[in-house]
């Protein structure tokens, strides 16, 4: 009988040990939204029911579990983001899914705290927070939307106005009109003319309105 790893497929053993990292994490976010980055390895092995030892073979301690909290969350708004509109148009699921971002760190200022750590650690995840919006940069780009593609300046700049912009929000420095005003700048830098990223944005934000009441 061929060997299930040789031919492809997960053991048993890895399927556990994926069941096991997942739970941790699960167990992880669970506590983080309860205490914030009080958050302790004891708090997160009683919510997940594993020992210790568990823990620790999964992860070598809380600053890594954090960064894989956070990484996680990223990943996970980014495919949401991507999913939740089948508008056709690039330059309003750019809109969309950025604002997506925002409004997370409006809602939950420690989620934003803990991205901003990572990003601060690591900064190859700031490709985890922008990987959402390539493909819309790339189709806004060819369908003449957008004067620029996903090349590294654009990324850069772009992902630079959001991470500062969720540094704002959880300081409390944001105003009310904030993210309407980060999507409309994000917009013009992308190429759509002032008074349309004005209308995009303004879009946005009362179509998220409507969808959350």
């Amino acid at each position: 009988m061929a060997d299930p790893q040789i031919a492809g497929k997960p053991s048993r053993g890895h399927k556990k040990r994926e069941r096991t990292r997942h739970q941790l994490i699960a167990a992880g976010l669970a506590v983080l939204a309860e205490k914030g980055e009080a958050l302790t390895i004891s708090d997160v092995v009683a919510r997940a029911e594993v020992s210790n030892g568990t823990f620790y073979n999964y992860f070598a301690d809380r600053d890594e579990l954090i960064d894989a909290l956070a990484a996680h969350s990223l990943i996970s708004l980014a495919a949401e983001s991507a999913t939740q509109t089948t508008d056709q148009d690039p330059a309003r699921r750019f809109a969309f899914a950025t604002l997506r971002v925002l409004s997370r760190a409006a809602e939950d200022p420690t989620w934003g705290r803990v991205v901003l750590r990572l990003l601060d650690r690591r900064r190859s995840y700031s490709r985890d927070i922008g990987g959402y919006l390539r493909e819309d940069l790339n189709a806004g780009f060819d369908e003449g939307r957008f004067e620029f593609g996903p090349d590294e300046i654009t990324l850069d700049v772009l992902l630079g106005l959001i991470v500062m912009s969720i540094r704002r929000i959880v300081r409390g420095d944001a105003g009310p009109d904030h993210a309407e005003r980060v999507l409309e700048r994000a917009l013009a830098i992308l190429g759509v003319a002032i008074d349309e990223a004005r209308i995009l944005a303004t879009e946005a934000v009362a179509d998220q309105k409507r969808n959350t009441h």
